[in-house]
């Protein structure tokens, strides 16, 4: 992966760098391109390219520079750096991980729940709308039935809100208009709470490794009946500007540009910005950024500005309280883990330390340690090595340890796998994180064509993503990593993705109105898909004693005809 002669390029195809703006409420697809040319999508924890896109990096990759123009292939790898960033993001930040554990705590914190309501009520859908004319109606067969119900609904709902709150708070006020929507507090309390013990149920790790939920319930109660801003119903809901979404590809933006001008490509922001690669999304944290730091636009991309805007990205992504350190303060819960709130209080402390704004200039672990120590002691975080060296830790003791045994060999347990596969992958990437944090708040620069080392490439090597499609298809593949035994790599390809199906089908019978839905054709080979439509239809059966197709589909309540 590497192209001896220098390279310079002004011209960018938009087919191949070109931002993709769409509308997401709690976003599980994160995009690089326009037309689909880089995607990651976070309930299936894959990674693809298009077909243009994959022949570019795999002609890199091998070394066959001579087939195409340098140019395309340091844009085209520049695409494939973006993508890899929301998998380290997902799976290598602290608000990533609780992000994406979200999805199979969903299932594993309400199976028990599911399973006994469908007992009493049988196969209804959607099992909210079930909840709700049984409670408008008194028509539940016991109150056992529509409590289990409730618990299960409730759950979902819960995380749902939190998944709204956390990537798009722009959008919460609508949550105020939700029958089911409680405060920001709770959810954020179930959200870490039920997957707090998913992680401890699935990976089994001691309860005394990691905070405990149960323990605390008597501190959000006393804040709920205090009435608390942010933690009883009713409460008005503060909301920052940008969120996960817009700090998530803001981050991964900034570091694919930061490599596309250390490798040759245009440096000024001018030229980016005329040619539209600031836009919508992509901008929206930058531009919040230098608005509370009271800073103007930089000049070009290796800015110490813009090194600072993505170390303020790297610390508002990683809360520590809740996870993996405990709870202090309980007041300040939600500004110390909601990612929006952190990103506006870290922006402000740089504004109160205009010296930081001038501060990056070697990309160094010094630099790193020392402005991150500046912006955490004023906003009264932790630094982040803490949180880091926590999880280190963790993955030391007995359970940790077997768990990262299971990472090196994919031998995993089959009980909720996808957790135990995200969760040592997690844990692997704070080994490499806590020795040098520099790269990946900075990876763009490290990573930059002709210039990168051997330690740089192998470190991004080593935490690609798992999961990815190939140029010729759109099915899934597990990466062929080496010293992984491929039967191994299959196995845990296959119950990954089943889980996932599983997870999908379940979520779909809990909220979702009208017939299931099954599209697997981006899991599995377009002649496959039907066949793998059945398998999951059994599967959801075997767990939950019913068959998809067996399910009453609940009508809605018909609207009131309009009056003229």
């Amino acid at each position: 992966m590497r192209i001896s002669q220098a390279i310079i390029f002004n011209e960018l195809k938009r087919e191949l760098v070109e931002p993709l703006d769409s509308d997401w409420v709690a976003p599980t697809t994160f995009a690089a391109t326009l037309e689909a040319h880089g995607l990651y999508n976070t309930k299936q924890f894959v990674l693809r390219l298009s077909p243009r896109v994959h022949e570019l990096v795999d002609a890199l990759s091998s070394g066959d520079f001579e087939s195409h123009d340098p140019a395309d292939l340091i844009q085209a790898y520049s695409t494939y750096i973006h993508e890899t960033i929301h998998w380290w993001q997902h799976v290598g930040s602290t608000a990533g991980l609780i992000y994406s554990l979200c999805y199979p705590a969903q299932f594993s914190s309400s199976l028990e729940h599911l399973q006994k309501a469908i007992g009493q009520i049988g196969p209804k859908k959607s099992l909210k709308r079930w909840a709700d004319d049984a409670l408008r109606n008194g028509s539940a067969p016991s109150p056992e039935a529509l409590a289990e119900a409730n618990i299960a609904v409730n759950n979902a709902l819960d995380i749902e809100f939190y998944k709204v709150l956390a990537s798009s708070p722009n959008r919460a006020v609508k949550l105020r208009s939700n029958q089911h929507f409680e405060s920001v507090g709770h959810s954020y309390r179930i959200a870490y709470g039920n997957t707090l013990m998913a992680l401890v149920e699935s990976c089994d790790l001691d309860v005394g490794s990691v905070p405990n939920p149960e323990k605390w319930q008597q501190a959000f109660d006393r804040l709920m009946l205090s009435r608390h801003e942010g933690f009883y119903h009713g409460s008005p809901i503060t909301q920052s500007e940008v969120g996960l979404h817009a700090i998530f590809e803001g981050q991964a933006r900034f570091i694919q540009l930061q490599f596309l001008a250390a490798s040759g490509g245009p440096t000024s922001c001018a030229a980016y910005a005329k040619d539209g690669y600031f836009s919508g999304i992509y901008v929206a944290a930058f531009a919040e950024f230098l608005k509370l730091s009271e800073s103007d636009w930089p000049e070009t991309i290796d800015s110490p500005l813009i090194g600072l805007f993505l170390l303020i990205c790297d610390l508002a992504i990683n809360p520590t309280r809740g996870f993996p350190l405990e709870i202090v303060y309980f007041e300040d819960f939600i500004s110390d883990v909601d990612p929006g709130a952190r990103f506006s209080l870290l922006c402000q402390a740089a504004r109160e330390h205009p010296e930081l704004k001038q501060a990056i200039h070697t990309y160094s672990n010094d630099e790193y340690a020392f402005v991150s120590r500046v912006l955490t002691q004023r906003c009264g975080y932790d630094e982040p090595s803490t949180s880091l060296r926590a999880i280190v830790d963790l993955s030391q003791t007995a359970a940790g340890g077997k768990l990262m045994s299971e990472w090196a060999s994919f031998e995993f347990g089959l009980s909720n796998l996808p957790i135990r596969v995200i969760t040592s992958h997690f844990m692997d990437f704070c080994r490499s994180k806590l020795a040098n944090p520099h790269f990946f708040c900075w990876a763009g620069r490290f990573l930059a064509m002709g210039s990168a080392t051997d330690s740089s490439r192998e470190t991004f090597s080593r935490h690609v993503s798992l999961f990815t499609d190939r140029a010729d298809t759109e099915q899934i593949f597990v990466r062929a990593f080496t010293g992984r035994d491929g039967d191994a790599l299959k196995r845990t390809l296959d119950t990954f993705m089943g889980s996932t199906i599983l997870y999908d089908l379940t979520l779909q019978w809990i909220l979702d109105d009208g017939p299931f839905r099954y599209d697997y054709r981006s899991i599995t080979s377009v002649d496959r898909a039907d066949a793998m439509k059945e398998w999951a239809k059994h599967g959801f059966k075997r767990v939950f004693g019913y068959h998809p197709d067996e399910f009453e589909q609940l009508v809605p309540p018909s609207a009131p005809a309009s009056s003229s």
